[in-house]
């Protein structure tokens, strides 16, 4: 009985490594299994097309009491070497200087978290700031309301 019960173990051990094998092309997946739906606009800034994506959910509480949004900014792969900064803001920055939350990470996938107004009027624009290696700046905006999420 105790050899029967041995072997047993070993295969239970063997089965117990074996069943989690189905789930790990998800876990390594970086996509999130349990994610909000997302909203995305395509945008041109001089010449560099690229894609701004959110969740739609409500902008949460920012360290400093502030209502803060997550935008993830898609370059084209041709134009990651050419961009040397994308920035975010509500409202037309006046210059390079107060051009707003720098994307960091991944050159794929640049994420910036925005400050954005407590009470939107509707009327706000998301600007975009892609300076490039020359030194050119180039912007483009795109509405805020419908981009902001949080039904």
């Amino acid at each position: 009985m105790r050899k029967l019960w041995q072997r047993g173990k070993f295969h239970l051990s063997a089965l117990m490594l074996l069943v989690p094998l189905p789930f790990l092309p998800n876990y390594f997946s970086p996509k999130p299994i349990f994610a909000p739906p997302e909203i995305r606009r395509d945008l041109t800034a001089g010449a560099f097309p690229l894609r701004l994506v959110t969740y739609d959910e409500s902008p949460h509480r920012g360290g400093n009491g502030e209502r803060m949004k997550e935008y993830r900014i898609h370059l084209r792969p041709a134009d990651i070497d050419k961009v040397r900064g994308v920035f975010l803001r509500v409202g037309k920055p006046r210059n390079l200087r107060a051009a707003g939350a720098l994307g960091f990470g991944n050159p794929y996938e640049r994420e910036a978290e925005v400050a954005v107004p407590a009470e939107p009027a509707g009327t706000e624009e998301l600007w975009v700031t892609v300076e490039d290696w020359s030194g050119q700046v180039h912007q483009a905006s795109t509405p805020l309301a419908g981009f902001l999420g949080g039904k």
